[in-house]
């Protein structure tokens, strides 16, 4: 093992510590008070993007909430696309983005999206151009809905189609707001940038309305907090406890990669879920993107990478010492899941696992660190170090993958709820809620 293998685990956790994170937080408003600046964000939004549809609404509510305590200057940053390796299935994330801002709207009680409409081109081009022509301050922010809902109730779809062409002036602002938000860190439209740190979406902006009430010390509490999921302390699990004694004509199937941050904080979470709704869990391990030749730009593994830790954080989950087991940490631990699997344990050694690599620094490409997995699983090391050459299971994380695409997902973590009468697929450890949502209705 090279010397800097070795040292990426506490940069890691160097990086995601809170008292680095709360460091920068005082830096930047040691900055911005010196320099008597206004609180900015900065909202970069795409008219196709269902997501920044649902944000622009729910600002509508954050500005008048906020800015009589404080003085903020919000500038939005129209983009007319994103870098294409940022989605690696786009068609399906964006069909599953039309379905999810659907359930967002009717959470919030917001104007809705509509998904029968086949928006062109040249709808696309219109619309952008009038939300450049619009005002960028928060003051415009409701003409900025309007232009939103416009496009997405297809209010425009009927007239003529011809080709629009952006002027010179137009492709210049797009080409500076493309830059900027490369520059700034991050990939992805529906994002609000405030010092330093990024907010996605109607998800994400509690954090930031946190850090707001905060500063001021405001007698408040976010508002933007419906889709999370609340179900206590990390689990102590025992196998027994998802699967004996689980409903019969209920199953929630997680979708799962051993690289994956967010299926780390999904499996913690689901596990949670099944033990409380006394439903069995079934997880089906897949191959990382990058192991399925699928490339992650360097800005959305940051993002990712941070965003997990907030998450944990608020979850209390530990997560931030990092030994990435790309390759054969992730061959070795799908290598030794079916054996697992024949002895009850499977959920248990995925969890396991997951907290040694995402939590503990523990290198499991190495003998030394395998073996503190295997054992703190309750499995023999000498039987698992016979199986780890074996290769069968190829065949099935390739036959999960396949099932997982069938549904209409694409990433991890995914989810697939059933009971008898039902059933949900979701995308993303933020949907667990949904799922919940719909065990308390049946």
């Amino acid at each position: 093992m090279s010397v800097k293998t070795s040292l990426m685990p506490y940069l890691a956790l160097c990086l995601s510590s809170n008292a680095l994170l709360n460091c920068k937080r005082y830096l930047f408003e040691f900055k911005r008070k010196l320099l008597r600046q206004p609180h900015s964000l900065k909202v970069f939004i795409k008219i196709d993007d269902p997501y920044s549809y649902i944000l622009l609404q729910a600002l509508a509510h954050f500005i008048p909430r906020y800015v009589p305590s404080m003085s903020l200057n919000i500038v939005f940053y129209p983009l007319i696309s994103v870098p294409e390796n940022a989605f690696p299935e786009p068609i399906l994330w964006q069909k599953n983005a039309v379905s999810d801002c659907q359930y967002l709207a009717k959470l919030y009680c917001f104007d809705s999206v509509n998904s029968d409409i086949e928006h062109h081109q040249s709808d696309k081009v219109a619309a952008t151009k009038a939300l450049l022509a619009c005002g960028s301050t928060a003051a415009d922010i409701h003409h900025l809905v309007k232009i939103f809902a416009d496009f997405w109730q297809g209010k425009n779809c009927h007239q003529p189609k011809t080709t629009l062409q952006f002027s010179p002036q137009e492709k210049t602002s797009l080409s500076r707001n493309s830059d900027l938000i490369q520059k700034l860190g991050h990939y992805q439209t529906a994002t609000i940038h405030y010092a330093g740190e990024w907010y996605w979406g109607v998800d994400r902006l509690a954090y930031l309305e946190q850090r707001l009430i905060s500063l001021y010390k405001l007698p408040l509490q976010p508002t933007f907090t419906k889709t999370r999921l609340k179900l206590g302390a990390t689990s102590t699990l025992k196998q027994a406890d998802i699967s004996s004694h689980g409903q019969h004509n209920k199953s929630l199937t997680l979708y799962f990669s051993i690289r994956s941050p967010y299926s780390h904080l999904g499996l913690e979470q689901a596990v949670l879920l099944a033990r409380k709704y006394h439903i069995p869990l079934i997880v089906k391990p897949v191959l990382p993107m990058v192991m399925r030749g699928l490339a992650v730009p360097h800005a959305k593994k940051m993002y990712i990478f941070h965003d997990t830790k907030r998450e944990a954080r608020r979850l209390n989950i530990n997560y931030g010492k990092v030994a990435d087991p790309l390759g054969l940490g992730v061959e070795r631990c799908y290598a030794l899941f079916e054996y697992a699997e024949a002895q009850g344990k499977g959920t248990e050694y995925l969890l396991n696992y997951s907290r040694a690599v995402n939590s503990e620094g523990l290198h499991s490409d190495t003998d030394r660190g395998l073996k503190v997995i295997v054992e703190r699983s309750g499995l023999d090391w000498a039987h698992a170090q016979s199986l780890l050459k074996q290769t069968s299971w190829r065949q099935w994380a390739q036959h999960n993958l396949d099932e997982m695409m069938q549904l209409g997902l694409w990433g991890v973590p995914s989810f697939c709820y059933q009971d008898s009468k039902q059933q949900l697929n979701v995308w993303g450890q933020d949907r667990l809620q949904k799922i919940v949502q719909t065990i308390h209705l049946t």
